[in-house]
């Protein structure tokens, strides 16, 4: 009998590889929000605190908004269902534009600092939209790009906690 070899984590590489081959990441340039891939431990450590409240039931600090439905309107993430919570954003006085977002089928999780703050650019070339993009978001928020990100390389451990948290919730 051969031996079984078990791993804790997903080799984030691999993951967003195959994301990236299936088209869920890279797309962008200047086709509004782009999606992302981050490693869980990369997040910010309030991005991390708001995964702690999804999979423990809360209590969230923004009751009746915290896990309402996304609309998904622009269509920057795959089809489906989402919920939507607040990470609150250092400095802020209010709650911030910061995001996690949750598919409810299969529980992914994406981080956005820009959430409905699409930034747009017209008039110039491609390259002049796209400089106007990148100026316009490090205004915004200054340590993260114009899109979402796929949160990558969680343990199983932690993916089951916040599946199973997810279906309670949704």
């Amino acid at each position: 009998m051969s031996a079984v070899k078990t791993y804790s984590n997903f080799d984030h590489a691999i993951e967003q590889h195959g994301m990236r081959r299936q088209g869920m990441l890279g797309r962008g340039g200047g086709m509004g929000n782009s999606l992302f891939a981050i490693d869980y431990d990369r997040l910010p450590p309030e991005a991390r605190t708001t995964i702690g409240l999804i999979i423990a039931g809360g209590p969230f600090p923004y009751p009746g908004k915290d896990g309402s439905n996304f609309g998904n309107r622009f269509g920057d993430l795959p089809s489906g269902t989402y919920l939507e919570y607040t990470v609150p954003t250092p400095g802020a006085s209010n709650r911030g534009a910061r995001r996690i977002v949750a598919r409810k089928t299969t529980a992914q999780l994406f981080f956005t600092a820009c959430h409905y703050e699409r930034v747009h650019a017209s008039g110039g070339n491609a390259a002049d939209r796209n400089a106007a993009q990148l100026a316009d978001t490090a205004a915004t928020d200054s340590q993260w790009r114009n899109g979402f990100y796929l949160v990558t390389g969680m343990s199983i451990d932690l993916r089951n906690a916040i599946r199973d948290a997810i279906k309670a919730l949704g």
